[in-house]
């Protein structure tokens, strides 16, 4: 999978010096899944002009986080006290993402747009797990790989653009894009980790070239 996402890269490299703008991103995420609140992350995005109000953008971003967190268990298993999960996790998130802006406001030192956004994204991880059984004398260490799980995402990209940034063909962007995956099945194994729908929220920072003015 990093192959295709390293050629994803390249191609938009290669597409962005016959197109309009590239952008290179950094990112900040929170989640209702505490695997990946308060997550970093990196992007690279190809937007093209459709006629003079529209705006069609490709991009492919990375979103890494460490966590630690507990979960209790079994909390009706009276009179037994629950079981304690303490989560150490690793996990990504690789994103391929498709969108139409609609430009609010353009003039030539800002631009708002806003439009919906369509993901498709890869979910991966490790998790190394100290549990506690109800009843239990002792705590229990192990460690779990949690495989690639895919899953589409739909969203709404807004975007503020501060342009002629140090030069005319570089824009100080800021992006808000909030997201829902279709369902968030998270597999290890054949054993689920989460289930139901995951929610998004990123705002991003970044530097846009303009390849024509």
């Amino acid at each position: 999978m990093r192959k295709f996402i390293y050629f994803l890269i390249l191609l938009q490299i290669g597409l962005s010096c016959r197109g309009q703008e590239v952008e290179f991103c950094g990112s900040y995420n929170t989640s209702n899944e505490p695997r990946f609140q308060n997550e970093f992350g990196v992007g690279i995005q190809y937007q093209h002009d459709i006629g003079q109000k529209w705006k069609v953008g490709l991009g492919v971003h990375l979103n890494s986080k460490r966590a630690q967190f507990t979960d209790e268990k079994y909390i009706d298993a009276i009179p037994f006290p629950p079981s304690v999960e303490s989560v150490n996790s690793n996990s990504q998130r690789y994103s391929i993402r498709l969108n139409i802006q609609r430009l609010l406001i353009d003039n030539a030192n800002v631009s708002l747009s806003l439009g919906p956004e369509i993901g498709y994204n890869y979910f991966k991880g490790k998790d190394d797990i100290s549990i506690y059984l109800g009843g239990a004398t002792a705590w229990t260490d192990y460690s779990q790989i949690n495989g690639v799980t895919k899953e589409i995402g739909f969203g709404l990209i807004s975007k503020i653009e501060i342009k002629n940034f140090l030069d005319p063909h570089l824009a100080l962007c800021f992006a808000s894009r909030p997201e829902f995956t279709t369902d968030g099945i998270f597999y290890k194994g054949g054993d689920q980790v989460f289930s139901g729908v995951l929610g998004f929220m990123e705002f991003q920072i970044g530097l846009k070239y303009r390849f024509k003015k």
